[in-house]
């Protein structure tokens, strides 16, 4: 029973992560939904996070990318395919000289049957993947340019009917903005890197750790933003861009080199690897969504709504403007005594 319901779980982590966008020639290593996307803004340019700075979801993919001036709060809602559904939530606040985020996304796999050695039906079981995150980043300025440094800490947690198994985990990240090369920013993040704790079984599995390395530049006055990154040590190649036609509407597309491995020999190939998506932004909302093919898998939607709390300054009320009255002395005005006559 024990060695069957994994063999599923293993079936259905191929399933998605084959087919979800993710870093998915990594190999067999546990806690794969590390990997996955949680912000409908990084999902929709590929999977790129070197622009990602001031998003509270850049808390997931790029810490370094969380510095921001006022408080936000995001959650994202995931609909993958056959029936699996994610999601995440975070909150990050400048303090310290810095911004602080804290955070959670998980994932339901959807009811599996269960059965037992002879085939007979156990009803279904429904795996879970849980992440509570904290994050931290800051500013560093210097004569050749500004630098943003941030880390974030992870308990990663699956479950299996009464089977656990729990991870420690850490990410770090870098972002540089040259003081000659405005509109530049270049950066790179370590994902992921920790131990397992508690093991489903005897047997001890390793968490997917990778690195990534890229660049993003914005041009005609911040209008369109392109970003060009590389996963290591697989050497796949993500590229984004970000049009934004109007100051509340943003449209974004992007492609990743391992959708290869999706095509199936049909003319829907040509979406493999391939995302698409939007945004729209007023001063306190903004919304987003991203749309990825998976050809013959399906399509994977993601929604993400963050809210940004008013800035101190907008909070303190103005000052009422005081009106002094000066007082003006009344002339007296002799009598003319001829009249009173």
């Amino acid at each position: 029973m024990r060695s069957f319901i994994l063999k599923l779980v293993c079936l259905c982590n191929l399933v998605i992560f084959t087919s979800s966008s993710v870093f998915g020639s990594v190999g067999t290593n546990a806690f794969d939904f590390l990997n996955l996307p949680n912000g409908a803004k990084h999902a929709g340019i590929g999977e790129c996070s070197m622009g990602m700075i001031g998003d509270p979801f850049a808390l997931f993919s790029n810490p370094a990318g969380l510095k921001t001036e006022i408080p936000k709060l995001g959650c994202t809602y995931t609909d993958y395919i056959a029936g699996i559904q994610g999601g995440c939530g975070v909150y990050v606040l400048p303090a310290m000289e810095g911004t602080f985020g804290v955070g959670i996304s998980y994932l339901n796999y959807g009811k599996i049957p269960g059965m037992d050695a002879s085939g007979g039906d156990l009803g279904t079981f429904s795996p879970q993947s849980l992440m509570p995150i904290l994050g931290y980043a800051r500013d560093f300025g210097s004569s050749f340019g500004s630098s943003l440094v941030g880390a974030s800490a992870e308990i990663i947690c699956e479950t299996i009917e009464e089977y656990t198994s729990i991870a420690v985990a850490g990410s770090f990240g870098y972002l540089f903005y040259p003081e000659q090369l405005k509109g530049l920013v270049i950066g790179g993040t370590l994902q992921n890197y920790g131990r397992q704790i508690a093991k489903f079984n005897m047997t001890k599995e390793y968490i997917t750790t990778f690195a990534r390395l890229g660049a993003s530049y914005s041009m005609f006055n911040k209008f369109v933003q392109v970003s060009a990154e590389i996963n290591l040590p697989e050497r796949d190649f993500i590229f984004g861009v970000e049009w934004m036609p109007s100051k509340i509407l943003t449209i974004r597309g992007g492609r990743y080199s391992w959708g290869k491995d999706l095509e199936v020999g049909k003319d829907l190939d040509v979406f493999a690897g391939l995302s698409f998506g939007c945004g729209f932004k007023t001063n306190k909302l903004s919304l987003d969504y991203a749309l990825t093919p998976k050809v013959d898998f399906g399509i994977v939607n993601r929604i993400s709504l963050t809210y940004l709390f008013p800035s101190a300054s907008e909070e303190k009320p103005e000052p009422k403007e005081e009106i002094h009255l000066e007082k003006t002395p009344i002339e007296k005005t002799p009598i003319d005594e001829s009249q009173d006559e």
